[in-house]
């Protein structure tokens, strides 16, 4: 009988008919059948240990779930960067092969299907498996509607046997009203996004454009919510256009230009370095109009202090 192949290991049982469900789903999704997949260990918390952890700042928040006897599953969301789901083993549980990412139904809603969300490869050898972008939000959304997410693929020990990893619902509605706020108070841009920044000028240009002053805002907002940032560096450039004196005077009004705009923004007056080159330092060549387009520029660069 097929029962008499499956065999469980959970701290809360979850029904026969859903267990073969979401089964039948992997394996036919795996291109096995029951005969060549002899066993299931199902891995996921109970009603009395099930825990949603909130964790975060203005750089990034997570929300971290233990699975009893395998590891943590954690959302992650940083500043600036896609949603996304890693699930953290404690030891090799699961082989190399694929996985599949499921949204099982409820116990109370037998009629709904399980969905695969999302199929990865996995090397095995206890690594992470990790989903982002639109998968990791999905399985937010599907915990949020009362369904299980659950990582599935083949045991490391015997690939005949299927390990599931579920996430369990329970707990995790409050848990993900603070998540959502959290995500909420974060910054747009993190910190490698926005540490190198070149605003470009027009032949013989000055003035800041809107497109230019809506990068510095960003600038000015980080350096505003990080402390770590000692320094920002403004190097004023110019193409080979013009004398080296008309030029060198021209890098130093582009850089005052962005040094005066950070400073009506907030930026402390001592944590900038304003310097101007002139030509001297090309980013790319000035043998056609493209590379020029390029060299006519103020580099805006952030950096941190050395904390460790």
């Amino acid at each position: 009988m097929i029962t008499q192949l499956i065999t469980l290991e959970r701290d809360v049982s979850m029904g026969i008919a859903q267990q073969l469900l979401i089964r039948t789903t992997f394996l036919l999704t795996a291109g096995l059948s029951f005969n060549q997949a002899q066993a299931l260990t199902h891995y996921q918390s109970g009603i009395t240990d099930s825990e949603w952890l909130l964790s975060g700042d203005i750089f990034s928040c997570s929300l971290t779930h233990p699975v009893p006897h395998y590891g943590e599953g954690q959302f992650i969301k940083e500043a600036g960067e896609p949603m996304k789901f890693v699930l953290q083993p404690k030891n090799e549980k699961l082989g190399p092969g694929q996985v599949y990412i499921i949204s099982q139904a409820p116990d109370w809603s037998p009629g709904s299907n399980p969905e695969t969300l999302d199929i990865l490869p996995y090397p095995g050898y206890g690594l992470t498996v990790e989903v982002g972008g639109k998968v990791a939000e999905r399985m937010l959304t599907s915990l949020d509607r009362g369904r299980h997410p659950v990582v599935a693929g083949r045991a490391w020990e015997n690939s005949k046997e299927t390990v599931e990893v579920g996430l369990s619902n329970i707990n995790f509605a409050p848990a993900y009203n603070e998540f959502r706020r959290c995500l909420s108070t974060l910054l747009p841009v993190n910190y490698d996004q926005i540490a190198r920044t070149a605003a470009l000028f027009p032949l013989n240009g000055v003035n800041l454009t809107e497109r230019i002053k809506a990068r510095l805002d960003l600038v000015a907002l980080y350096v505003s919510s990080d402390p770590s940032v000692e320094y920002i560096y403004i190097d004023g450039h110019t193409d080979n256009i013009g004398s080296r004196r008309d030029n060198r005077e021209l890098s130093k009004i582009r850089a005052e230009k962005v040094t005066a705009y950070l400073l009506e923004k907030g930026v402390a007056a001592g944590k900038i370095i304003s310097r101007y080159h002139g030509e001297r330092y090309p980013s790319t060549s000035n043998n056609n109009a493209q590379g020029r387009e390029r060299n006519r520029r103020v580099t805006i660069r952030l950096e941190k202090n050395d904390i460790n």
